[in-house]
């Protein structure tokens, strides 16, 4: 699985004088290097918007460290949270930040995002939705669209260079946001089961919403496509499993479908020949996700499906879906698909 990160054997080499304690990161090639300085009885290191982490081991009577070997780290931005427990139980929690070499800086530019609240028959209740509106916009034309999951139009300032160097269209991107106390029912299609907050009815009203609903409006309103070829969806976590589903329940609304770090979508049911184009995305930092896209890969790709795949360094972490975002619109190049023995590993976890 060369696009995990997997945990590799720590140096023992001392540290700077000057590193009195606390916590630090070191680079070597593709390795990252994790120390520890301080009393405590046990360190962990975490990805600071979770869903990864790992022990470091001790190397000295107050030294901790651990090494972890990571897929094109040169690119990798990123925050990690040392934790350490102390033999009273107190935890300390120290956050510090990573920046690989090879990291593309923020973009700057900003587009012009406008909220809405729209009152919803099937809801029976209103939700916001908001919208990204490329400059120069105006709603007499026509524009390419993008629907996203969690309300993250802010995603369009990502598209915004490659749009005024003319490697994209103008284009619109439009932000459905959900109720957080109901997320995930409302994202991820999938039977009531017990310890799962799943609810059928309450995805089904959410999916009407949105495509009897938003879809219109957004037409009406912003002058977006009305076309599959120049309609997508998009989602990151459960949102990606929104947007699987929308491909998938969906073929002849959207021509592309650009789901990233997805974790649900390994039991979705999958017809011959999904006529959807799907672009996925998973970071080597964060294993669950990351064998979840690659199962749910090659479940698509064994369908006939058209399926591109990405692999990105981050854990699970908005940086990561904002370079995705941008990669599957620009038609970057993508990862070989895995074997047909990828779902056998969900959901092992190979740290």
């Amino acid at each position: 699985m060369p696009y995990l990160a997997c945990l590799a054997t720590p140096t023992t080499k001392a540290e700077s004088p000057a590193y009195e304690r606390g916590g630090r990161i070191g680079r070597r090639g593709d390795t990252l290097d994790f120390r520890w300085r301080g009393a405590a009885s046990a360190v962990r290191v975490e990805g600071a918007y979770g869903n990864y982490g790992f022990a470091l081991n001790r190397i000295g009577a107050n030294e901790w460290a651990a090494s972890v070997r990571v897929p094109n780290l040169a690119a990798l931005v990123e925050r990690f949270a040392f934790v350490a427990t102390n033999a009273d139980g107190k935890v300390v929690r120290e956050t510090m930040h990573f920046n690989g070499p090879a990291a593309s800086p923020p973009t700057p530019e900003r587009g012009a995002i406008e909220a809405f609240t729209l009152e919803s028959r099937h809801l029976s209740q209103s939700r916001q939705v908001n919208v990204w509106l490329p400059p120069g916009h105006s709603a007499s034309q026509r524009y390419p669209v993008v629907y996203i999951a969690d309300g993250a139009a802010e995603f369009g300032n990502e598209l915004l260079a490659a749009m005024q160097a003319g490697r994209l269209p103008a284009m619109v991107v439009v932000g459905i946001e959900a109720d957080q106390a109901a997320r995930f029912a409302e994202y991820v299609d999938f039977p009531k089961r017990e310890g799962i907050p799943s609810d059928p009815a309450r995805f089904a009203a959410h999916e009407r919403f949105f495509v009897d609903e938003v879809l219109p409006w957004a037409e009406s309103k912003f002058g977006a496509a009305n076309e599959p070829g120049s309609r997508s969806v998009a989602g990151f976590s459960n949102g990606a499993d929104w947007a699987a589903a929308m491909a998938l329940r969906h073929p002849g609304l959207f021509g592309r479908a650009i789901v990233m770090s997805p974790i649900m979508v390994v039991e979705y049911a999958i017809p011959d020949a999904p006529s959807t184009r799907f672009e996925l995305s998973g970071g080597a930092l964060e294993p669950p996700f990351a064998l979840a896209t690659a199962c749910f890969a090659q479940r698509l790709h064994a369908k006939g499906g058209t399926v591109k795949l990405r692999w990105w360094p981050h854990t699970h972490a908005p940086v990561q879906w904002r370079a995705a975002f941008l990669a599957a619109l620009l038609d970057e190049p993508s990862a070989t698909l895995p074997d047909a023995h990828a779902c056998d590993r969900f959901p092992a976890d190979p740290l």
